[in-house]
């Protein structure tokens, strides 16, 4: 199956949020034509500023469409015409629902829509990458390592037996799982009608890589008269789950019970690498693959923070809590093996958020 090379043109929905906004970046890099599937015209217009802000000599390469609705019938038909791939990231996030349909049908329609719109308009299409997650690996077993051969049934069987008394971490599994199969089940019912393949991308919790570099001339950091992914006005406007890294780092009450659990964590530009060699590697044509550096817990953050000298007042955690911890770890050799990528370690990711809380004078009451 070809892969992908500039300057082919690629469809990335979500494309002004925490991973689609790197996966911009790096196409754009290097050399690729990109087409940025929002939520409305005022986001596209502030991801077209960004891009222009910060990679003026690529801003004609990059476009923006309007997609509203992502379960619509038809969403992507007119998005996916004259692209040579696709990079599907746009889903509902952790939290965001209090009944499984919430977040399970923007899930799963959004994913099968893209893939209705190639099927029906995606003449040229080559290769579909869709953003998944680690939840929709990993099952309630502690103790084990979970590959790519795993799925987190039992995260649909709690959502399908409580409804929407399932906690919102099995409704967002749930979502993954049904999303991810909806996928590979249409590919494989359809894989004579298309010339395109699949690849899913299971990431780990995404973290750190909270401004795209600027052009030389433009490192001076510009806020935009409305915060944008990048430069959200206030602590509370970070994305997704640079918010919750914030709030649990900050000590944040609210998020105590965040603190208690692990994770499988990755930095959010290699997150995005992995999906353009996802597009790129011609191994990766019809590969599931997780892309996660490791696991750790909330107190490694912390110990490693006190290490680097970062923040010294800052709550210094409960190491006893966090050695009580359980781990799921989920491995990343296939990723690594097929990708030909190596992942950012903890103190780097750490080290280029505080930097970035500090220039913001984010924490500022917790320095000596």
């Amino acid at each position: 199956m070809p892969t992908l090379a500039p300057p082919d043109k690629v469809l990335v929905t979500g494309a002004n949020g925490y991973v689609g906004i790197w996966v911009v970046k790096l196409l754009l890099d290097r050399g690729y034509q990109v087409r940025g599937a929002v939520r409305s015209r005022e986001k596209g217009e502030a991801l077209a500023k960004i891009v222009e802000q910060k990679a003026p000599a690529r801003a004609k390469d990059f476009e923006y469409v309007v997609v509203e609705d992502l379960t619509a019938d038809h969403a992507y038909d007119d998005a996916v015409k004259g692209v040579a791939g696709a990079v599907h990231v746009a889903s509902p996030l952790i939290g965001t629902a209090q009944h499984p349909d919430l977040v399970i049908k923007p899930a799963v329609e959004g994913t099968l829509g893209l893939l209705r719109s190639a099927l029906a308009h995606g003449q040229g299409m080559k290769r579909i990458v869709i953003t998944s997650s680690v939840r929709a690996v990993i099952r309630g077993e502690f103790g084990c390592t979970y590959t790519e051969e795993d799925w987190a049934d039992d995260a649909v069987q709690e959502v399908e037996e409580k409804g929407s008394a399932a906690q919102g971490m099995s409704m967002y599994g749930a979502s993954k799982v049904l999303a991810e199969r909806a996928a590979w089940n249409f590919h494989a019912e359809h894989k004579n009608e298309v010339g395109w393949d699949l690849v899913t991308i299971g990431l780990g919790w995404v973290f750190g890589g909270l401004r795209t570099p600027a052009e030389p001339e433009l490192t001076a950091p510009s806020l935009s008269p409305q915060p944008t992914v990048e430069d959200p006005a206030e602590p509370k406007d970070l994305p997704s789950t640079a918010g919750l890294f914030y709030n649990v780092m900050s000590g944040n009450p609210m998020f105590d019970p965040f603190y208690a659990a692990g994770h499988n964590y990755i930095d959010s530009r290699d997150g995005a690498e992995g999906h353009v060699k996802a597009l790129e590697v011609e191994a990766a044509g019809g590969e599931r693959l997780i892309v996660s550096s490791h696991w750790c817990h909330w107190q490694d953050w912390r110990n490693k923070a006190g290490e680097l000298g970062y923040f010294p007042k800052l709550d210094k955690g409960d190491p006893e809590r966090c050695a009580s911890v359980q781990s799921r770890p989920c491995s990343s050799e296939k990723a690594k093996r097929v990708l030909g990528i190596e992942f950012k370690t903890l103190p780097e990711t750490l080290k280029d958020t505080l930097d970035y809380y500090r220039q913001r004078g984010w924490l500022a009451e917790y320095e000596a």
